[in-house]
């Protein structure tokens, strides 16, 4: 807590200090960017003096998509720092990603001081490029910087969580501080209302074949909690969408797997009298129809949506885990029998298994991982073809052990998100599954992991391609143009880094290479070559 200069005897804090203390008190442990030479460099100074590690990215989009994980992780508000102009627009893609993955995020970027209207170097509104996609903004020009920081990460918190902005400059940061307010009470949420609980308990108590679709909500604490004694005590299967994919162990036999808006779980939920929604964002759905209107639907949300994909029959805004221990008594046991479960579970885990050919198929590279890795591993997943496989045939135990940018799918984003989980939880073991494409958007950040001792181990789907691209190109029967890159050695340039590396072009070499990585004790990279014909098929049996 900062220290009140009006106290005889106290040190008085500079603004800054106070505000880093703070951060650091609500559980930052770490800051990224990529610092200017304005007020960036007062708060890695706080930081240092409060116990806050500031890490040195190579570039401000990878420093706020790594700071936006940090918060996910760690339950708290992610902070990045930019400098003004190119360092915050270099920013906005992460900033983006706060916005529409619903992560907590507070980015700080240099501004001029009132007296500098003269410069127009490097000057843009940054407030206004930022502005759609920011939950708060603040330039400190209220004089009441503590309580503008204290109103920025309540924003941050609040539903849907996302992006607020904080533009300093050095005669608004550099005073000494105001006397600390108080933390301002968490916003409360709605209250669930009476008679749509009791509308919502009448259609549970009717259904005999009902299934839970858990989204990017129900990745808190409270809510993965409720979701899982839910299950455990009505029987009732459950899915997940790819952000919250684990919430209900993909190991046991109710956490069936991954709705993705597909084909391949269609069977299941058209033979389902009711589908209960749980912390469902439209954000993660793909851009195509709700495929079940005809089916009796319950919702349970913390906020509206913007952009509606469906109408249930029955809503509920509120605390979605005490909503749902308010309904788990009326759901009656239901009739799904054992095997009709279990061929829906078989169906979902065995669409991205379709033949192989020549050289490594994608699913193969990802059954060598799964089999090499121990259980509790940590995944980032890129966007790109490459997530299908990991996805649909990699079982993730518990929420938060599997990272996606799915609002936004985002590339360039298992790197930056890797090196996020290894530093803020160094004692899990970490993967970044990414394309070529995906890692080429950030090489740089090679660099970061061996300066801040990060160890997670990468693995490069490399096919020289936007194969994802390509095949949506190729279905709309265009000529193969744009989408390929020429070949990359990933192996060779993580070397130069100081990674432990190896480039793998035969499938029996996977388990060696993933055996030798595990115990370099060091950031490590697997550069795999692979046949991306498989691809084609399970686009088509997974989505359809």
């Amino acid at each position: 807590m900062a220290a009140n200069p009006s106290v005889a005897g106290a040190v008085s804090l500079s603004v800054t200090e106070a505000m880093v203390e703070e951060l650091a008190r609500r559980g930052v442990t770490h800051m990224f960017g990529v610092p200017g030479g304005e007020c960036n460099l007062d708060f890695i100074a706080a930081a240092d003096k409060a116990g806050v590690r500031f890490v040195l990215t190579r570039t401000e989009t990878s420093a706020s998509i790594m700071a936006c994980v940090a918060g996910e992780l760690t339950g708290t508000t992610g902070v990045a720092m930019t400098t003004r102009g190119p360092g915050l627009c270099a920013a906005t893609n992460g900033v983006a990603y706060a916005d529409l993955d619903r992560a907590p995020l507070l980015l700080i970027a240099d501004g001029y001081e009132d007296d500098q209207a003269y410069i127009s170097h490097q000057r843009i509104d940054q407030i206004a490029v930022l502005a759609p996609m920011l939950r708060a903004s603040s330039d400190l020009r209220s004089g009441d910087a503590l309580g503008e920081l204290d109103r920025l990460l309540a924003a941050t918190m609040s539903q849907p969580h996302g992006p607020a902005y904080l533009e300093v400059a050095g005669s608004r940061i550099r005073r000494p501080a105001e006397d600390a307010p108080s933390a301002a009470p968490k916003a409360a949420m709605a209250s669930i209302d009476p008679a749509a609980l009791e509308q919502a308990r009448a259609m549970l108590a009717k259904a005999k074949r009902p299934v839970i679709i858990a989204g990017l909500q129900a990745r808190r604490p409270e809510a993965a909690a409720a979701i899982n004694r839910f299950v455990k005590a009505t029987g009732c299967p459950a899915l997940t969408t790819y952000k919250a994919k684990g919430v209900v162990s993909e190991r046991t036999r109710l956490g069936l797997g991954l709705y993705a808006g597909g084909v391949a779980e269609e069977p299941l939920l058209r033979a389902a009298d009711l589908i209960l929604l749980y912390g469902f964002d439209p954000v993660e759905g793909p851009p195509s129809p709700w495929r079940y209107h005809d089916r009796p639907t319950v919702e349970l949300s913390e906020h509206a949506h913007a952009h509606s994909l469906l109408h249930p029959e029955q809503l509920l805004v509120a605390d979605i885990a005490a909503t749902l221990d308010a309904l788990a008594d009326a759901l009656p046991k239901p009739d799904w029998t054992a095997d009709e479960l279990a061929t829906a579970k078989d169906r979902l885990w065995t669409a991205a298994l379709t033949p192989t050919g020549e050289g490594i198929a994608p699913s193969q590279l990802v059954q060598a991982a799964r089999a090499a890795f121990p259980p509790e591993t940590r995944i980032a997943i890129d966007a790109g073809a490459h997530m299908l496989p990991v996805l649909h045939l990699w079982q993730s135990g518990e929420a938060n052990e599997s990272l996606i940018s799915r609002g936004l799918s985002t590339m360039g984003f298992a790197l930056p998100a890797a090196l996020a989980a290894s530093l803020v939880d160094p004692d899990r073991p970490t993967i970044a599954f990414t394309g070529d494409g995906g890692i080429m958007m950030c090489l740089g950040e090679l660099g970061t992991a061996i300066q801040y001792g990060a160890t997670p181990i990468v693995v490069v789907f490399n096919d020289s391609a936007l194969t994802l691209i390509g095949a949506k190109q190729k279905r709309r029967q265009l000529a193969p143009a744009g989408v390929d890159f020429s070949d990359t050695d990933f192996a060779k340039i993580a070397d130069g880094f100081g990674w432990w590396t190896r480039r793998v072009t035969d499938a029996a070499d996977l388990a060696g290479a993933f055996a030798d990585a595990q115990k370099a004790g060091k950031a490590a990279l697997i550069d795999v070559v692979i046949n991306p014909a498989q691809y084609d098929d399970q686009i088509l049996a997974i989505r359809g």
